[in-house]
């Protein structure tokens, strides 16, 4: 049950298969999605959101000491490993040709999510200063509560209300603002079309002409 899970930056604390028992140590509440798979393993069912999001609490309880986690229904449940790994890859980035990680770096979370999932794990892993921004007035009040519950965090990261839904820095950040990074999660489209919709625009707003390759995921 010691799997290793590839591709998952060397930093990265879920290389392993998940330690099911550690987790619901962790978060009692992970023992009741318990299940065997067909080779009579322990697993839970991950088409099940409620599974997903015990599983969740547990992780960020387990490795990144993160005491009161939880997300209105409806809401996205990220799975914790690949938030992770953006977090290791931005250290990198951060750190340059010197190789060393600042420990005080101040990060923007552009569109943190009812979840908070970045500055909750860049805070833990290394120590950095996030401000989250968020438009929508719900998950806004979940990545609050979710702050307020650990009250350890309160120093390390703080909340912003983008008022305006075409703006992404405006209102944001104040007057000698400063940041050493900002990050936000990958847009993700339904369709081709969606996402030539979305690419055009950009295009327009930034005056460019016509695009010259598109991708997306699905």
């Amino acid at each position: 049950m010691k799997a290793q899970k590839p591709g998952l930056h060397p930093r990265n604390r879920h290389h392993q298969r998940y330690d099911l028992p550690a987790l619901c140590q962790a978060h009692p509440d992970l023992q009741g999605y318990i299940t065997l798979n067909p080779l009579g393993e322990q697993t839970i069912d991950f088409a099940n959101p409620q599974a997903v999001k015990a599983l969740n609490k547990a992780l960020l309880a387990h490795f990144y000491a993160v005491k009161h986690w939880d997300i209105p229904d409806g809401f996205l449940c990220p799975p914790v490993p690949g938030r992770a790994d953006y977090i290791h890859h931005l250290a990198d980035l951060l750190a340059g040709d010197s190789g060393e990680v600042p420990k005080d770096a101040t990060i923007l979370d552009i569109g943190t999510g009812a979840n908070l999932i970045y500055p909750l794990i860049g805070a833990h892993e290394y120590g950095w200063r996030f401000t989250g921004s968020e438009i929508n007035p719900q998950a806004f009040a979940s990545a609050q509560a979710i702050i307020n519950g650990n009250p350890g965090l309160t120093r390390q990261i703080r909340l912003r209300r983008q008022k305006e839904s075409q703006a992404i820095f405006h209102g944001v950040i104040h007057k000698n603002e400063a940041y050493d990074a900002t990050l936000c999660n990958p847009p993700f489209h339904d369709s081709a079309e969606s996402a030539r919709t979305g690419g055009e625009r950009k295009r327009r707003n930034l005056g460019l002409g016509a695009e010259s390759g598109l991708n997306f995921g699905g």
